[in-house]
């Protein structure tokens, strides 16, 4: 049965993300994280409303625009600045991925995800985050948290006020 445990939290992490996803996606000021650890492997992705990147909505129109769309990526792309881990956990970035979701069809809402992988090299010490997304971005209000970890699933609402985020 051991060997199946990956398995079926790879497959809780996906109904993590389902029902997430399938939540109203366009909401300004709040944001939407899931978190899974599985062994040394950790991911976290986030659904972000263009309104609190960008200041804006719409698909970018001018250059300034265009300059907002990258500033906002250079601030997501810095994985230390967006999660600090628990540092006797030992984990590093492997990757980052930022990109505009492709909005509804006759939406003109611009949304965004930011993804990352870690590898942590003790991640029974990994007891949870701090995030400085509202920092970054401080029209963002709430981020709201799904975690998957051998700690079980949870879900938090964080604020500005409140960022930190235990398993």
């Amino acid at each position: 049965m051991k060997k199946h445990i990956p398995t079926l939290a790879c497959l809780l992490t996906l109904t993590i993300t389902a029902s997430l996803r399938a939540e109203p996606a366009h909401e300004h000021g709040i944001a939407h994280l899931q978190v899974a650890l599985e062994g040394q492997a950790l991911r976290a992705d986030f659904d972000l409303p263009g309104m609190d990147l960008l200041g804006f909505e719409h698909a970018p129109a001018s250059a300034a625009d265009e300059a907002a769309v990258v500033a906002a990526g250079t601030k997501m792309r810095d994985a230390a600045a967006v999660l600090v881990l628990t540092p006797a956990a030992q984990c590093s970035v492997e990757k980052v991925d930022f990109r505009a979701e492709k909005p509804e069809p006759g939406s003109v809402h611009m949304d965004f995800v930011a993804s990352y992988s870690f590898r942590c090299v003790q991640p029974a010490e990994l007891r949870g985050f701090k995030t400085g997304i509202f920092t970054l971005f401080p029209t963002l209000t709430e981020l709201a948290v799904e975690s998957q970890s051998p700690a079980g699933v949870r879900a938090q609402k964080l604020s500005g006020g409140s960022p930190d985020y235990a398993f």
